[in-house]
């Protein structure tokens, strides 16, 4: 096959002379994609043409990785190129092209130590908003100060689209680092995650995301006994509970009705969540290939919003837009990985994808590689969060 003729002929005789360009590749594709996607979520003035020259460069120079050095038959191949079509598909139809960007990502990470990837993510992230939030407070990018409905309280984005999105920003990046110190924190580290959770909460007022991260925090103290858990239950049941989480969240939404005061609570708690999501149901529901939801939020700088609606939730959102196809993916995805990290003791990087998955209930950065680093985590070597490993 071609494929064959290109891989034996070109792949490996490049890898056995340049035996670290595999890796070179994926890390370079990986960094212009999210500094790319990061500075679509800022305020900084960027040229949106040169942006999609950014990741048209990234996903070639992923898709040439996948090519030529991986180490899969060209039915793999072949199967992956056509779900990166699919997604594409639902991205031409509901002009959000996040899933199908990530889905590059999450197949030419293969056999690259996930290890790595995170480091270079908490970096690169950690160095993006420091730069985001330097220049907002010295006034060289606009940030946003806003007020909720009858409240004197005024949040912040420092250089953010959205007070939610830094706040949800800073509550990925907390997960990411979670994660790389397989929830094995000193005190000091805990101390300092207690600081950043409430800092966050007072610059945003995000209480939904001071939960989360106090959540995290209190995982942190308690992962002894969170790991004595995972490693009695079976990862089945794990999977049934996430698969009644996300259809309780769907059904939340398509079934709410202001008229019952249960809903209406649950609503006030979730700052509107489910009639949003219940409008999208109402106004588009799910089709098989994905559609164009017309959105009209808060985030970034324009006039004074009169008819605002913005699904927030993952869940609903993902459904709704990218369509049942490309929602099967995710859900595979997310089922595939959670077997799979608590078949192999590595429940670490299983904590992290309920916690992802937990947060996608409320925000919308599911499939945003930015924010959720931990899909590339599918085919990597993940040998680093084996428990009772020797921590390299």
């Amino acid at each position: 096959m071609f494929l064959t003729y290109i891989t034996d002929n070109f792949g490996k005789k490049i890898e056995q002379r340049f035996p670290k360009l595999p890796s070179i590749l994926f890390f370079l594709s990986f960094s212009i994609y999210t500094i790319s996607q990061y500075l679509g979520g800022t305020l900084f003035k960027i040229n949106g043409q040169f942006i999609f020259h950014l990741m048209t460069l990234a996903t070639l120079l992923a898709i040439l990785k996948i090519i030529l050095f991986d180490k899969i038959s060209n039915i793999y191949k072949l199967l992956t190129i056509t779900i990166i079509l699919l997604l594409y598909a639902a991205g031409k139809n509901s002009y959000d092209f996040n899933l199908y960007y990530y889905a590059f990502f999450i197949f030419s990470a293969r056999d690259i130590d996930f290890k790595l990837i995170l480091r270079w993510f908490i970096a690169l992230l950690v160095s993006l908003i420091s730069i985001t939030v330097l220049s907002a407070v010295f006034h060289l990018i606009p940030t946003l100060a806003i007020g909720r409905t009858n409240s004197s309280v005024l949040r912040l984005s420092l250089g953010s689209i959205y007070p939610s999105d830094f706040a949800a920003r800073i509550f990925h990046l907390m997960v990411a680092y979670a994660t790389l110190r397989k929830f094995n924190f000193n005190l000091a580290e805990i101390i300092s995650f207690l600081a950043i959770s409430v800092t966050t909460f007072v610059i945003t007022d995000t209480k939904l995301d001071l939960i989360l991260m106090l959540c995290l925090v209190i995982s942190v103290v308690a992962f002894p006994t969170i790991k004595a858990v995972f490693s009695k239950v079976s990862p089945y049941i794990i999977n049934l509970f996430v698969t009644l989480f996300i259809i309780f969240n769907l059904g939340l939404a398509y079934f709410y009705s202001s008229a019952n005061p249960i809903f209406r609570k649950l609503d006030s708690l979730l700052t509107g969540r489910l009639s949003l999501g219940h409008i999208g149901f109402k106004d588009y529901n799910a089709t098989l290939y994905g559609q164009f939801v017309y959105q009209n939020g808060w985030g970034g700088l324009h006039g004074a919003i009169t008819n605002y609606f913005y699904i927030d939730s993952s869940l609903v959102r993902t459904l709704l837009m990218q369509g049942i196809i490309a929602y099967i993916f995710i859900l595979w995805l997310i089922l595939r990985n959670v077997r799979k990290f608590s078949t192999n003791r590595q429940y670490s990087l299983l904590l992290a994808l309920l916690f992802i998955v937990l947060s996608s209930a409320i925000d919308q950065h599911l499939i945003e590689l930015s924010f959720n680093f931990i899909f590339l985590a599918s085919f990597t070597n993940n040998n680093y969060f084996i428990e009772h490993k020797e921590q390299i």
